[in-house]
């Protein structure tokens, strides 16, 4: 069975990532504001932008704040903060174990930061193939993938990982690890939102949509 998995938010972790750099890019300007109260937005479903201006910054400053976030968010420097989220491995190891061709598809500006990344948090060697979208048509481009690799599910963390599985017609299952919590989750979808990648797992494999090694697709 060919499965797909997001990486940001799924795999690893989002929030420290995040709120190091916002406080870099607020820091020129003079300002400050509530980080874990700017994440809490953004998990239920708020730009960066749009976070900034709901705890107090002026429509310029948010909107030159995001953009420098934007530009600094995936720096090598800033990438070191990200860690496999608790479990990952392990729940990963007995997919790969149970024959499950796994395929990381995930949105970035540079693919080479990315390998870097992979190969220090020792996740490479899950993944019998790494396709990378771009940030700016990631759902158009997620779907484009998910359909030409004929993908059974794909797991992720956000709406935009949910819009493209539905254009694909791929199984989507949703985890509240990473971007989205499961409240704004449950009103993007009617689908079951899982607490972590383990109870997807557990999910595929208690249905008939994966029957193991002897009945591998």
């Amino acid at each position: 069975m060919k499965i797909a998995l997001d990486l940001d938010g799924t795999l690893i972790t989002c929030e420290p990532r995040q709120s190091a750099v916002l406080e870099v890019a607020l820091k020129p300007r003079r300002l400050s504001v509530d980080t874990r109260r700017v994440w809490g937005l953004k998990r239920n479903g708020a730009s960066t932008e749009d976070a900034l201006v709901t705890v107090g910054l002026s429509r310029a400053d948010a909107r030159e704040v995001a953009r420098d976030w934007r530009r600094m968010i995936e720096e090598p420097a800033w990438l070191a903060l990200d860690q496999v989220i608790y479990g990952v491995y392990e729940t990963l190891d007995e997919m790969c174990c149970m024959s499950a061709h796994l395929m990381l598809l995930t949105a970035r500006s540079r693919r080479e930061w990315l390998e870097q990344q992979l190969r220090h948090l020792r996740l490479s060697r899950f993944f019998r193939s790494v396709i990378v979208v771009s940030p700016e048509r990631a759902t158009q481009e997620k779907a484009q993938c998910l359909s030409e690799e004929s993908v059974a599910a794909f797991i992720g963390d956000t709406e935009s990982d949910m819009r493209a599985a539905s254009s694909a017609r791929v199984a989507f299952y949703a985890v509240e690890t990473g971007q989205r919590d499961a409240e704004f989750l449950a009103r993007a979808s009617e689908s079951a939102v899982y607490s972590d990648l383990a109870s997807v797992w557990n999910k595929l494999k208690s249905d008939s949509k994966y029957s193991g090694p002897s009945g591998r697709s």
